[in-house]
């Protein structure tokens, strides 16, 4: 496994081979489907039509079929004798496929025959394999699903958005813990989300309405998203999450600085994916009477500026030049620099320039000693540079260091909000990271927005350093995970039992998590590629040793932790991922 995802046209030549594999596997490429004489699209078809018939323009949305292609395909099952194809109901123009006994009788074989294909596929794989490839095609479905719905924009007023506007007010007629009446709500009229009063946005999915969302433009730069809805068929697909970016995008657009919402405490999904998304709770804007929570985003950027593009800092940087960020970006070495330059971002000469360019400067250094090196002069001191700037700080540092970071910044006129982050390469590349944010509140709801293309989840965590003490907090978990995954390895390797083995059984337990089927996989295959290097454990370590020490707290199992990295790192293994702290352990054996 590679450390990064693939991209591009990797990506491509990956979902090419793998719909090769499948439709191996699987016979579609025989001209006789599951040995009953039709090809997959004629038992498909069948399947489709069903016992009980289905009305041919039905059969051609479900199925994303030309009208001229169903049709030849219906008259080669009318032939074999499978079909009719009748008037629906009292409407003549209307046509229904119906099966004959013929081919009822046929949808049952085709059901028998499809069980014992995926139980011939299922059968050869071991229990934790077979459960492994039902998750992975749950997965599939998941995101095939998700490329399928489209989003374009609607009249809400027409019959397929007062269908959506509908299904809205059926879930929250379900999901309040009063009654919930439509003619209560605050009025939201079609012309308020028709141009140039607001937007509509519909989502479908083979042409049926599966997700809406709205928004009234308002005459101070207030955007008020209204009626977000998402089917209960493709919740879990990331439509919610899809559609407000749509619609942040409208508003946008529409010169709109700040978007609003309001929504009911029983809507925990949604307000879950208000707070991810970079929201923050307002008092009441409204007297929306179902309503107890409130809403806003601030839209504008403001210009940024990047400071450090090493590892992490150049995926986060280009994450954020690929959604729209104005970005200007230094760095020490040229070539990261000129890679993000391609990207769309300005590259600047010096720190200073940056500032000079920049409302909100993110750094993403490796410690304080680097910061220290690019914001301070020969004397010390903060560069006058940083007034009137906000500095976000998203490496991992001391939280003294922070604390001393925020005074000094403020004294020079600056305000410091510190943003560390929770992952590695791979969820950076993904947008998934976890933030912990802390600093002046006001700070950090300007700030909020640019986590968005960057995290996940943003937690606020009070003034500072309270997020970085909180990230020190959580990599005291990481830290020991890792190093009791190198020696559960260690132990079986020194035994001879089957790695591979091992990591089946690891991988399937209560104790697997995302980050230790990434290691397991990786100590199987030997493979040493750094993702979180020896050199960042040892330094993490020490880091909560030192915050340790200063409050008086004992860590005993951090204490072996960091000397066993700081070992690797005296070997030589600094470089090398995390998890090769199982070479210092195989060291020790002779001291056993």
């Amino acid at each position: 496994m590679s450390d990064s995802p693939p991209r591009g046209t990797d990506r491509i030549s990956i979902l090419r081979a793998f719909n090769r594999t499948v439709t191996e596997r699987i016979g579609v490429l025989e001209d006789h489907y599951l040995d009953r004489g039709r090809s997959l699209a004629l038992d498909r078809l069948l399947w489709e039509i069903g016992r009980d018939g289905a009305d041919v323009r039905e059969l051609r949305a479900r199925l994303d079929l030309d009208s001229g292609y169903l049709s030849r395909l219906l008259r080669s099952l009318e032939t074999e004798g499978l079909v009719e194809t009748v008037a629906s109901g009292d409407d003549s123009r209307v046509r229904r496929a119906v099966p004959t006994p013929a081919g009822r009788a046929e949808i049952d074989v085709l059901d028998d025959r499809s069980d014992e294909l995926a139980d011939a596929i299922l059968s050869p794989l071991t229990e934790s394999q077979q459960q492994e490839l039902v998750d992975a095609a749950s997965t599939v479905q998941r995101l095939f699903t998700a490329s399928a719905v489209e989003v374009g924009e609607a009249d809400p007023d027409s019959v397929e958005g007062r269908f959506a506007i509908g299904e809205y007010f059926a879930v929250l007629a379900e999901r309040f813990d009063v009654t919930f009446d439509p003619a209560v709500t605050r009025p939201t009229p079609g012309d308020s989300m028709r141009p140039p009063a607001g937007r509509f946005l519909l989502a479908t999915l083979k042409g049926v309405p599966v997700g809406c969302v709205g928004v009234k433009l308002h005459h101070d730069g207030v955007g008020e998203i209204k009626r977000l809805w998402v089917a209960r068929q493709v919740r879990g697909t990331g439509l919610g999450r899809r559609l407000l970016n749509a619609i942040e995008d409208v508003a946008r657009d529409a010169e709109a600085t700040v978007v609003r919402l309001d929504t009911n405490r029983n809507l925990t999904e949604a307000i879950r994916l208000y707070r991810t998304a970079g929201y923050t709770e307002i008092p009441a804007f409204n007297d929306e009477p179902y309503a107890h929570h409130w809403f806003e985003k601030h839209l504008t950027h403001g210009r940024a500026g990047f400071l450090g593009l090493g590892l992490m800092g150049s995926i986060m940087a280009r994450r954020l030049v690929g959604a729209g960020v104005p970005l200007t970006v230094w760095n020490r070495s040229d070539a990261a620099l000129r890679d993000l330059e391609s990207a769309g971002a300005v590259a600047a000469p010096t720190p200073a320039d940056v500032f000079a360019a920049s409302d909100t400067v993110i750094m993403m250094l490796r410690n304080e000693q680097a910061i220290d090196a690019v914001i301070r002069d020969d004397t010390g001191a903060i560069g006058s540079f940083v007034a009137g700037r906000t500095l976000v700080n998203m490496g991992t540092i001391a939280p003294e260091a922070s604390r001393r970071l925020d005074e000094d910044i403020r004294a020079a006129g600056g305000t410091y909000v510190e943003a560390p982050v929770s992952g590695s390469r791979v969820p950076a590349q993904n947008g998934e990271l976890l933030a912990m944010i802390a600093g002046p509140e006001d700070a950090v709801s300007r700030v909020r927005p640019l986590m968005t293309p960057l995290c996940a989840q943003v937690t606020p965590c009070g003034e500072v350093p309270g997020a970085l003490t909180m990230k020190l907090s959580v990599n005291v978990f990481l830290v020991s995970l890792l190093t009791g995954l190198a020696e559960s390895f260690h132990f079986g390797r020194e035994h001879g039992v089957d790695l591979a083995v091992l990591r089946q059984i690891l991988d399937a337990g209560q104790m697997s998590s995302p980050i230790s089927r990434v290691k397991t996989d990786k100590l199987v295959r030997a493979d040493m590629s750094a993702q979180a290097s020896v050199a960042d454990g040892a330094a993490n370590a020490g880091l909560i040793l030192g915050a340790a020490r200063a409050a008086g707290i004992a860590t005993p199992v951090i204490d072996v932790c960091a000397q066993l990295f700081a070992d690797g790192v005296a070997r030589g293994d600094g470089h090398l991922d995390a998890i090769a702290v199982i070479e210092t352990m195989s060291d020790l054996n002779a001291q056993a």
